[in-house]
C-alpha cells in the first residue's frame, strides 16, 4: 500500500471511527469512556482512530516521549502515573478530571502527530497480517484493516475465512453481514449496529481506490474459467437447508441492487446466482447484475453482448438463457419470448456438440449442472461477457482456449476459434450457411451467401465424413458454417487457399496501394495525424500536406496489431491500415 493509498485509508477509517461517517473527517479530541460503545469495553478509548485500552495507553506513552514538556503541561490529573498500568486489566474508568486531561494531552501538536503515527503503525501491522493470510489487493487489505481495527484479528480471520474469493469489498461485506444470522449476541463485527460503517468503507474504497481485482494479470481464458469455477463451487447448495443463502447474500451485498429489489430466501435465484458468479469474480462491469432473466438479457443487449445466432458456439463463461415452451420446430423458428432460466457454460465439447451448464434454482432449488446440445431446443440465446477487455495476462486467446475437443485451430485445449484468421470469398451463388458442419439446417439470420461475398474465416471443422467446413463470421456479427468447397482466399484467382493467410512481418518493406491516413494508434477510433506530425520522410511522401501517405510510398513495418479482422501496421510516421474491411491497402 503506497503513501497515497494509506492516506485514503486514513480518511476512510477516520470517517467511520470519529468523523460522523464523513470521508476525511477526523476528530483528534474524540473520547469514549468505559462501556460507551459496548459492554465489552473495560476502559476508555482515545483519539480520532478510537484507540482502545492499551492502544490508548501506548498513544499517551508516545506523546510523553515525543514532547515531555507538552505532555506534562497538559497533564493536570496525574495521567503519567497511569502509563505503567494495564488499563484493560484494571478496568480503569477515568474521572471527569482525568478525561479532561487526556483530551488536552492528545490534542497537543505532538498529541495529534502521535495519533497519526500510531495509526500508521497499526495499519502496517494489519497489512502484514492480511498479506500473510493471502489478501493481496489494496481494496481487500483496506477492508481487512477496517475490520481488524474494529474487532481484532480473530474476527477478521473469521470474516475473510468465509468470504468469497477473489476478495473484493463486496464479497467481504457479504461475509460481514452473515454475522447478523447469529442471534446469540449483537456485538459481532458484522452485526447491524456496524453495518452503516462497513457500507461507507465499501463505498469509499470503490470511489477513491477503485475495484483492484485479484483477476489482474489473468488471460481471457483464465477469467472465463474463474467465473465458471465460481458456479462450480456452489454445486450442491440448495434452498431447503438455506445453504443457498451464501449466493443470495453475496448478490444482495453488491449495491445498488438491480431495480432496488432485495432477493429473498424463497425467490427463484437462477439469474441471482449467475450474477453472483460475476460479483465473486469482481467482473460486474462486464457481467450485468440482475435477479430477472429477462432484464439481464436487456442489460446484455445494452452492452452489445447479446447473441441469438443459430451457429454461435458458446465458450466457457458465457451465459445461456432458456425458454421452456420452445416448440419442436425450434430449428426453423425464431424464439423471442421472455426467458425462463439462465445458467453459465462450464464446458464445451465440440465432438459431442454438447455444453455443460452450471445453474442455480434447478429442481427443488438446487445448484446443479445440465447437458444440452449446442444451440439445441430451449436455448433462447447467449449473453457473452467481454472477458477479452479485462484480460491483462500474457497468452490471451479470444473465444477459444476453454472448450474441449480438437479442431484445426491449433488451440492447446481444442476450442473452436472465433477470431478471424483470413478473408474468404464465396465462389458461387446460393451457398447455404449452416448451424454446424454438415448440418441440414441453415441459420435463420443469414441463410445463404452469393458469389463474391467476403467472409472472415475463423476455424476449420470436419463433418462426420471427414470433409472440411469453415466456421465463418459474416459482416463481423453472424457466425455460421460453410462447406470449404465454396470458399477461396480473397484475392486469389481460384481454389481453396486457406493456407495462403494474409500476413505482415516486422522489418519488411511494403508499398501503399492507395493514399492512407496515419493514426496515433491502431484502429479508426484513434486520432489521425497532421502533416506536421509525420516524420520528415513521411512529409516528403505527403504531396498535398493532408497528413496522408501517398500511394506508392514504401514503408518499413515496425509492429503489427489485429483489430477484429483488420490488420494495422506501425510505420515510422504512425499506424496505417494494411488490411481493412476486406481490402488490402499495403502489399
Amino acid at each position: 500500500m503506497d503513501k497515497k493509498q494509506l492516506e485514503i485509508l486514513t480518511n476512510i477509517i477516520g470517517g467511520v471511527e470519529s468523523g460522523g461517517q464523513v470521508y476525511g473527517q477526523r476528530r483528534y479530541e474524540a473520547y469514549a469512556g468505559k462501556r460507551a460503545n459496548s459492554e465489552n469495553e473495560k476502559t476508555c478509548t482515545l483519539g480520532w482512530a478510537q484507540n482502545y485500552g492499551n492502544e490508548a495507553r501506548k498513544l499517551c506513552q508516545m506523546i510523553l516521549k515525543e514532547d515531555p514538556g507538552a505532555f506534562r503541561g497538559a497533564d493536570t490529573a496525574g495521567i503519567e502515573s497511569r502509563l505503567s498500568q494495564d488499563w484493560e486489566a484494571i478496568g480503569w474508568n477515568p474521572s471527569a478530571t482525568e478525561k479532561a486531561a487526556l483530551i488536552a494531552i492528545i490534542t497537543t501538536p505532538s498529541g495529534k502527530k502521535c495519533q497519526d503515527e500510531l495509526f500508521e503503525q497499526l495499519m502496517e501491522t494489519y497489512i502484514k497480517q492480511a498479506v500473510a493470510y493471502g489478501v493481496n489487493t489494496v481494496p481487500a487489505q483496506m477492508m481487512w484493516c477496517e475490520i481488524e481495527h474494529l474487532g481484532g484479528l480473530k474476527p477478521t480471520k473469521r470474516i475473510f475465512g468465509r468470504a468469497a474469493k477473489p476478495y473484493t469489498p463486496d464479497s467481504i461485506y457479504a461475509s460481514l453481514i452473515l454475522d447478523q444470522q447469529d442471534t446469540s449476541n449483537n456485538n459481532q463485527v458484522g452485526d447491524e449496529m456496524y453495518q452503516p460503517r462497513h457500507q461507507c468503507c465499501v463505498k469509499w474504497i470503490k470511489q477513491y481506490v477503485g475495484e483492484e481485482k485479484e483477476s489482474a494479470g489473468m488471460t481471457e481464458n483464465e477469467l472465463r474459467q474463474m467465473v465458471a469455477n465460481n458456479m462450480r463451487g456452489w454445486i450442491g447448495l440448495k434452498r431447503s437447508d438455506r445453504s443457498h443463502m451464501v449466493i443470495i447474500n453475496l448478490y444482495n451485498s453488491c449495491l445498488p441492487l438491480a431495480r432496488g429489489y432485495r432477493v429473498t430466501a424463497t425467490d427463484d435465484y437462477c439469474a441471482t446466482g449467475a450474477s453472483a458468479a460475476g460479483i465473486k469474480a469482481g467482473l460486474t462491469d462486464i457481467i450485468p447484475r440482475e435477479c430477472s432473466c429477462g432484464y439481464m438479457i436487456q442489460l446484455f443487449q445494452k452492452m452489445g453482448r447479446w447473441v441469438e445466432n443459430d451457429a454461435y458456439i458458446p465458450d466457457t463463461g458465457d451465459f445461456v438463457f432458456y425458454y421452456w415452451k420452445d416448440g419442436t420446430n425450434y430449428a426453423t423458428t425464431d424464439c423471442t419470448s421472455w426467458p425462463d432460466h439462465v445458467g453459465i457454460v462450464l464446458e464445451v465439447n465440440k465432438n459431442t456438440r454438447e455444453i455443460l451448464i452450471g445453474e442455480c434454482n434447478m429442481g427443488g432449488g438446487l445448484v446443479g449442472t445440465r447437458k444440452i446440445k449446442i444451440n439445441g431446443r430451449y436455448i433462447r440465446g447467449y449473453g457473452i461477457p467481454d472477458y477479452a477487455s479485462k484480460a491483462t495476462g500474457k497468452g490471451n486467446s479470444s473465444n477459444s482456449g476453454t472448450n474441449s475437443g480438437t479442431t484445426s485451430s491449433g488451440s492447446a485445449s481444442g476450442g473452436i476459434n472465433k477470431t478471424p484468421k483470413w478473408v474468404g470469398e464465396i465462389t458461387q451463388d446460393n451457398v447455404p450457411v449452416k448451424t454446424w458442419a454438415g448440418s441440414s439446417t441453415s441459420i435463420k439470420s443469414w441463410p445463404v451467401l452469393g458469389t463474391g461475398n467476403l467472409v472472415d474465416i475463423c476455424d476449420t471443422i470436419k463433418d462426420n465424413s471427414g470433409h472440411d467446413w469453415y466456421y465463418i463470421l459474416i459482416a463481423k456479427k453472424v457466425y455460421g458454417f460453410v462447406d470449404s468447397s465454396y470458399i477461396r482466399q480473397a484475392g486469389s484467382n481460384s481454389g481453396n487457399s486457406s493456407s495462403e493467410v494474409l500476413t505482415y512481418k516486422v522489418g519488411t518493406v511494403y508499398t501503399l496501394q492507395v493514399e492512407l491516413k496515419v493514426r496515433t494508434g491502431a484502429g479508426t477510433g484513434c486520432p489521425t495525424k497532421s502533416y506536421s506530425q509525420l516524420t520528415l520522410d513521411g512529409q516528403r511522401h505527403d504531396k498535398d500536406h493532408d497528413g496522408c501517405l501517398d500511394a506508392g510510398t514504401q514503408v518499413t513495418c515496425q509492429a503489427i496489431k489485429n483489430v477484429g479482422s483488420d490488420i494495422w501496421i506501425l510505420v515510422p510516421s504512425g499506424w496505417i491500415a494494411a488490411y481493412y474491411d476486406g481490402n488490402v491497402y499495403v502489399k
